[in-house]
């Protein structure tokens, strides 16, 4: 049975062609990408003489038996693990269609799956959706426990009453999703510093998720 994992890739601006090279390699067909902010502080901004963190993120679904090569692919194309260059993980997916499935056992006997245990199990992905305005108390309360940068995303909501009837709020137009990456052992005390700060019984009226990160290049 093949494992199918979702691959997250943030890079600099402008990096689209060479992303679909990689893909292309591997009969990659389902990704999308979306642009997003780095959240550096205007001072460091300044300091540096840049103008913005502008940055892309590419999604792709991929079978478990190619993680390894996608991930050695990217640090080399990249250069990803050299500071502000980018960063790259995957997440596991519990269950999928059922086209996406056969799609991809139809290589598995060409493949040989190769682990990469040397970071698994050791970073988490914390997705923070927050009314807009409030990004920088969720860097803020992020970093106060260790984290160390973040990735924001505008996102609208689609005014879902079921979404009302879960969160207790309508996700709207307006809000923001920060991803945070973190270790294992500052994940419980970043999540409760930033529900503090901006939770859903405060005006930033946010809500705060981790997922698990299988495996990861690009973190000191």
């Amino acid at each position: 049975m093949v494992n199918i994992k979702l691959l997250f890739v943030i890079l600099d601006d402008g990096n689209d062609y060479k992303i679909k090279e990689i893909f292309n390699k591997d009969n990659i067909k389902v990704r999308i990408a979306t642009h997003c902010n780095g959240t550096a502080s205007p001072s460091v901004l300044d300091y540096f003489g840049l103008a913005e963190t502008r940055k892309n993120v590419y999604l792709a679904i991929i079978p478990d038996y190619i993680e390894h090569k996608i991930l050695q692919q990217l640090r080399k194309e990249f250069l990803i693990n050299r500071p502000g260059t980018g960063i790259a993980f995957t997440i596991p997916i519990s269950s999928s269609n059922k086209y996406l499935s056969e799609s991809f056992e139809k290589n598995i006997i060409k493949k040989e799956k190769v682990s990469m245990d040397e970071n698994k199990a050791k970073y988490h992905l914390i997705i923070t959706i927050v009314l807009e305005g409030h990004l920088e108390q969720v860097m803020n309360a992020a970093k106060r426990m260790g984290a160390t940068g973040g990735t924001v995303i505008r996102g609208r909501g689609l005014g879902n009453n079921e979404m009302v009837k879960l969160f207790g709020f309508e996700i709207e137009p307006g809000r923001e999703l920060v991803f945070n990456i973190v270790e294992d052992s500052i994940k419980n005390k970043v999540m409760e510093e930033i529900t503090k700060e901006v939770g859903i019984k405060t005006p930033g009226k946010g809500i705060c998720i981790s997922l698990p990160v299988d495996s990861a290049i690009g973190f000191s």
